[in-house]
């Protein structure tokens, strides 16, 4: 840190830092590396210094925070927002994968089911909940904000506070720890309650008596929501909410967890993947036949490992938790369907 402060070419490289909090969490006197580091690209000329490997879905990103862009998004009277509760998928689900997110487009991943899962979780709970969609707001910045643009994110923020201002909700969920991250933190949105959507669940009081066939899964800490949000608690009681789930705990758990080896899109390179592949080793540990997570880009940059040659861990499920929870619910939709066919025929 101290090196790249420096401009030297030795020591921690500048965009090499993860932003993981990790090293805050060890050093004995608290030392905020982030913000350091943060503060240090802020004041590069010319944007990140650094392999930005999905170009052209940043390039459209940053073209989203002009004011010319204002016109593409619906205006806020002509938004069908039908509650005080607003749910934003973010731009990984949103935009979803294979196309944008793989380097050969190939891969069987679904981001997008990480929103069609969550309502299905509100209207199983009767919860009434209104979607924000990225035809409303722009994307949240977080991606912008630490790669050094703070120019770029002032401008995304500026336009979303003033549209979730304007929507009249009064709290804003997210499955994205990213997103969720970044409006808690990041945005001045005092009169909106920011929520991951694990904790938004826990405070509904999940509770769906959901059964599944004897399984054992193990969960990944997402760093934004883990160490730097301090939400740990509420996945894992999701997760146990479902009878026949065992959970087992990776070696590096809770606040020293491993980062999934990319942040803000930079630097997907070999030093990334060898962090994936020690956390993998790890997954099959435990036994686990699947791995849960709570933020779409830790699944994604997962997944990335089966389709680029690694066939070493490719009979390891990679979900996030509300995709894993909201196939329990239908699963369980399909039995009762089931059964009430056969009792139907058997009458008839």
């Amino acid at each position: 840190i101290y090196n790249s402060w420096n401009n030297e070419d030795d020591g921690v490289p500048l965009y090499s830092c993860l932003t993981c909090t990790a090293c805050t969490n060890a050093c004995p006197q608290l030392v905020d590396y982030d913000s350091y580091v943060d503060i240090r690209r802020s004041l590069i000329v010319g944007g990140p210094q650094a392999e930005i490997p999905h170009t052209v879905l940043q390039a459209v990103l940053n073209a989203e925070a002009e004011e010319a862009a204002d016109d593409d998004f619906i205006a806020t009277e002509d938004y069908p927002i039908t509650s005080n509760i607003g749910y934003y998928p973010g731009c990984v689900d949103y935009l979803d994968q294979e196309m944008v997110f793989s380097h050969v487009n190939e891969g069987t991943m679904n981001l997008g089911d990480t929103t069609t899962a969550a309502f299905t979780l509100f209207e199983e709970m009767n919860t009434d909940v209104a979607y924000l969609g990225r035809d409303f707001l722009k994307c949240c910045g977080h991606d912008q904000k630490w790669q050094g643009l703070d120019e770029v994110f002032e401008k995304l923020k500026a336009y979303n506070q003033r549209k979730i201002n304007e929507s009249g909700i009064d709290t804003l969920v997210s499955s994205c720890a990213e997103c969720f991250r970044t409006f808690a933190r990041d945005y001045e949105l005092e009169d909106v309650k920011v929520m991951h959507t694990t904790e938004f669940l826990i405070e509904q009081g999940f509770d769906m008596n959901l059964k599944s066939e004897d399984t054992t899964v193990t969960y990944h800490d997402p760093c934004r929501l883990g160490r730097q949000m301090g939400i740990y608690d509420e996945p894992r009681e999701l997760i146990n909410a479902v009878e026949g789930v065992e959970i087992v705990e990776m070696e590096h758990s809770g606040e020293d967890a491993m980062c999934c080896g990319v942040s803000s899109m930079m630097s997907c390179n070999e030093n990334a993947r060898s962090l994936r592949v020690t956390r993998m080793e790890e997954v099959r540990a435990t036994g686990a036949d699947t791995m849960l997570t709570s933020c779409p880009k830790c699944v994604s940059h997962f997944e990335c490992l089966k389709f680029e040659g690694d066939e070493a861990y490719a009979d390891i499920e990679i979900l996030d938790v509300v995709s894993f929870l909201a196939r329990q619910v239908n699963e369980q939709k399909g039995q009762i369907g089931a059964e009430t066919t056969v009792g139907e025929t058997a009458e008839a």
